[in-house]
C-alpha cells in the first residue's frame, strides 16, 4: 500500500502446440506484461513464424464488426469462453446472414434516399402552393424558375427577361429565358439572396405535393418492414454475434503476439514482468495447461520494472493525481495515501466556508450522476459543456468530482467551526468558539499553525528520502537529509525566537540549540552532497514557509464574501432599485468567489505536495504497468469459476 507491487520478470519456454493456450492463458489472467526476449535467448529462437491464422481471424473480425453495426442492439448474455480458435472458427461459419444483411442494407440506403429526395423536393413546393398553373410553364425548354425570398431589392431582378411573380408568403417566383441564365446568375451574385431551383415537374402544385407524400410514406413502410427483418435478425442472431466477435478481437490480438514471439522449429520463448505474488498461481497455471512441458524461471535483470500501484478501492481514485504528476518506481514510497489523506485537509481548510463546501460537494454528486446517467436531452449549454469536456474528459472529471467529495466535506466542518456560510455568520456570536471571523481575527495564530505544518510536512518529506535512499544503498544522499532536517529546524527555532522576540544569543538555550544543529546540519550537507548543494538553503526556508498560503487562500476568500456581503447589507437601508443592485452583487460576487474557492484550494494544495513535500523524496519517473488483457463484457474468463 506504501509502496508500489513488487515485480519480477519472467522467462517462459514452451512447446509450440501449447504456444497458443499458453497465450490465451496469458490474457484471461491479465497479470502479465510482455516484452522483448533477451536477444541471446532470441538468437536461439529465430526460425520465422507462418501465421495464417492472423488472417482468417481479422477478415472474419471486420466481417462481425459490421454485422454489429447494422443490427439493433439487443441484450447479451454471457457465455462460456472458447475452447479454441478451431471451436470459434466453427461458431463463426454457422453465422449466414452476409448476404441476407447486405440486401437489407442496401434496401434501407436506397430507400433513405428516395426519402430525402422527395423531402427536398417537397420544400419548394410547400413555398409555391399558392401557384395554381400547371408546373411545366414554370421549367421547359424555354424557360427555368427559381424561388427567392421577397425583400426590397427583387426590383432589381425585373430585367427585359424575367417575370417576377409575388406569392404573398414572403417568397416570390423568378421565371427567366433559359438563354440569359449567365446574366441573371451574375445579377445574382451582386447581391444576397435566398435561392432555391422549383423542382422540374408537371401538373399542379397540389397534385406533386400528393405524389411526393404518397412516396414518402410507401417508403416509410418499406423501411419499417426492412427494420422488422433486422430486429428479427437481431433477435436470432445478434447475441452470438457479440459474443464471437469479442473472442475474435481477443483472438487477434493473441496473433500479433505470436507474430512476435522467439521461435524455433519446435519450441518458443518469451518474457515479461508480473506482479511477485503472481508467479505461483502463472506458474500453476501454465503448468497444468501444458502437461508440465512449460519451463517458467524468473530472470535477474537490471532494467527498472513497471509500476503497479496497490491502494485500497476508496483510495484509488487520487492515484489520477500521482500518474498525472509521474509515478514511482519500484523501491519508492507511493504517496498516493498520503495525498489521499492530506489534499482533502488542505483543501478544506484553504476553502474554510460551510456554504461553498456545500455546493462542491452538491455540485460533485451532481457530475457523479451525470456522468453514470446521462439524460437524453442536456439543458446546459453545449459550449459550457464543452469547454468542460475540452479541458478534461468524462473519466477524469469523474474522478476529480470524487476527490472533491471529502475534501468539500472537510471543507464544511472547516467552515462550522470559523462560522462562515458563505461570509455570514452560522450561530449567534455568543456561542461561538471565537469572535467571528476566526480566519480573520486569530491571522497570527493560524499563521503559526500553518508554519508548524510545513515544518512537518518537508521533515516527513526528508524522513521517507532517508528510507528511500538507504534502500538503494545512497547512503551519503540519505546522511545529508539529516544534515537538511537539522538545517530546516534550526531555522524554526530561531525564526520563532524571532518572532516572540527571544534573544537571539548563544545564552539563550533554545537559540543555542538553533544554532548548534545549524552547524551540524550545515557540515553535514557539505561533506555528504558537497559545497553547490548550499544553494538550496534558501528553498527550504521557502518551503517552509510556502505553508503559510494555506492561510492566505483562507484569508482571501473569507475577505472577499464579507466585501461582497458588507455592500449587500448596506444596499438594504437604500431605495428599492439599490435592493436589486445589491442582490445582483450578491450573487455575481458569491459565484465568483466559489470559482476561486474551487481553484485556488486545489491547485495550491496540489502544488504544496508536488513541490514542498514530494520533492524530499520522490525521484518518479516510473513505467506504467500494461499487462496483457482486455475487458470481457459478453464471454466469461477462462479461469472465472461461474
Amino acid at each position: 500500500m506504501l509502496k508500489p507491487v513488487k515485480m519480477v520478470k519472467i522467462r517462459i519456454i514452451g512447446l509450440n502446440s501449447y504456444k497458443s493456450t499458453i497465450i490465451d492463458d496469458m490474457h484471461d489472467l491479465n497479470v502479465i506484461q510482455i516484452e522483448n526476449t533477451d536477444q541471446e535467448v532470441a538468437k536461439i529462437f529465430n526460425a520465422p513464424i507462418s501465421n495464417s491464422t492472423y488472417k482468417i481471424l481479422a477478415d472474419n473480425l471486420s466481417r462481425f464488426r459490421g454485422f454489429l453495426s447494422i443490427l439493433p442492439e439487443k441484450p447479451v448474455k454471457e457465455r462460456k469462453y472458447f475452447n479454441s480458435r478451431d471451436e470459434l472458427l466453427n461458431c463463426v461459419s454457422k453465422i449466414t446472414i452476409a448476404p441476407e444483411l447486405s440486401k437489407l442494407k442496401d434496401d434501407e440506403d436506397r430507400f433513405d434516399s428516395v426519402i430525402k429526395e422527395c423531402r427536398t423536393i417537397l420544400k419548394p413546393l410547400d413555398i409555391i402552393a399558392s401557384f395554381k398553373e400547371d408546373l411545366s410553364i414554370l421549367n421547359n425548354e424555354y424557360v427555368e424558375s427559381f424561388i427567392i425570398q421577397s425583400n426590397a431589392e427583387n426590383d432589381n431582378l425585373k430585367t427585359d427577361y424575367s417575370v417576377l411573380t409575388e406569392l404573398g408568403n414572403g417568397y416570390s417566383i423568378v421565371t427567366i429565358n433559359r438563354k440569359n441564365e449567365p446574366e441573371f446568375l451574375s445579377l445574382l451574385s451582386s447581391k444576397t439572396y435566398g435561392i432555391m431551383k422549383v423542382p422540374e415537374l408537371t401538373g399542379s402544385v397540389s397534385e406533386n405535393i400528393k405524389i411526393q407524400k404518397k412516396t414518402i410514406t410507401d417508403t416509410e413502410a418499406a423501411l419499417n418492414g426492412i427494420e422488422s427483418s433486422l430486429n428479427a435478425l437481431s433477435d436470432k442472431y445478434y447475441e452470438a454475434i457479440a459474443q464471437i466477435a469479442e473472442q475474435l478481437e481477443i483472438y487477434v490480438k493473441e496473433e500479433e503476439i505470436l507474430s512476435n514471439l522467439a521461435s524455433s522449429e519446435n519450441a518458443f520463448a518469451m518474457e515479461g514482468w508480473i506482479p511477485a505474488f503472481e508467479y505461483e498461481r502463472v506458474s500453476d497455471i501454465l503448468n497444468k495447461d501444458s502437461n508440465n512441458t512449460v519451463i517458467i524461471r524468473t530472470v535477474e535483470t537490471k532494467e527498472d520494472p513497471p509500476t503497479k500501484l496497490s491502494n485500497p478501492k476508496h483510495f484509488r481514485i487520487f492515484e489520477f493525481f500521482i500518474r498525472f504528476y509521474s509515478l514511482p518506481e519500484e523501491y519508492e514510497f507511493d504517496p498516493t495515501l498520503i495525498f489521499a489523506l492530506v489534499f482533502p485537509v488542505f483543501f478544506g481548510l484553504m476553502v474554510g466556508d460551510a456554504g461553498y463546501g456545500l455546493v462542491i460537494l452538491l455540485v460533485s454528486l451532481f457530475i457523479i450522476h451525470r456522468i453514470d446517467h446521462p439524460p437524453a436531452k442536456s439543458h446546459i449549454p453545449r459550449k459550457i459543456s464543452g469547454f468542460v469536456l475540452m479541458i478534461m474528459g468524462k473519466n477524469s472529471l469523474k474522478t476529480l468530482a470524487k476527490a472533491l467529495i471529502p475534501a468539500s466535506i472537510i471543507a464544511i466542518i472547516f467552515g462550522i467551526i470559523f462560522n462562515e456560510f458563505f461570509g455570514f455568520t452560522i450561530y449567534p456570536v455568543p456561542f461561538q468558539i471565537s469572535p467571528a471571523p476566526i480566519p480573520v481575527t486569530h491571522i497570527g495564530l493560524l499563521l503559526v499553525i500553518s508554519g508548524y505544518i510545513g515544518l512537518s510536512f518537508v521533515t516527513f518529506g526528508f524522513i521517507l528520502g532517508i528510507i528511500n535512499n538507504l534502500y538503494i544503498n545512497h547512503r551519503k544522499a540519505a546522511v545529508a537529509k539529516i544534515g537538511w532536517i537539522l538545517m530546516a529546524w534550526a531555522f524554526a527555532i530561531l525564526g520563532l525566537n524571532l518572532i516572540h522576540k527571544v534573544s537571539l544569543s548563544p545564552t539563550e538555550f533554545s537559540s543555542l540549540i538553533g544554532y548548534v544543529m545549524l552547524i551540524i546540519g550545515f557540515i553535514m550537507v557539505i561533506v555528504f552532497e558537497g559545497t553547490l548543494s548550499l544553494m538550496e538553503i534558501p528553498s527550504i526556508i521557502s518551503h517552509v514557509l510556502s505553508y503559510t498560503r494555506i492561510v492566505g487562500i483562507l484569508l482571501a476568500s473569507v475577505v472577499l464574501a464579507l466585501v461582497i456581503n458588507t455592500v449587500f447589507r448596506a444596499t438594504l437601508s437604500d431605495p428599492f432599485y439599490f435592493i436589486i443592485l445589491g442582490v445582483i452583487i450578491l450573487v455575481v460576487g458569491q459565484l465568483f468567489n466559489l470559482v476561486i474557492a474551487v481553484f485556488e484550494p486545489g491547485i495550491q494544495g496540489a502544488r504544496l505536495l508536488y513541490v514542498e513535500f514530494f520533492s524530499k523524496f520522490y525521484f518518479g519517473n516510473g513505467k506504467p504497468f500494461s499487462p496483457f488483457g482486455s475487458s470481457r463484457h459478453f464471454t466469461i474468463k477462462k479461469f472465472d469459476k461461474k
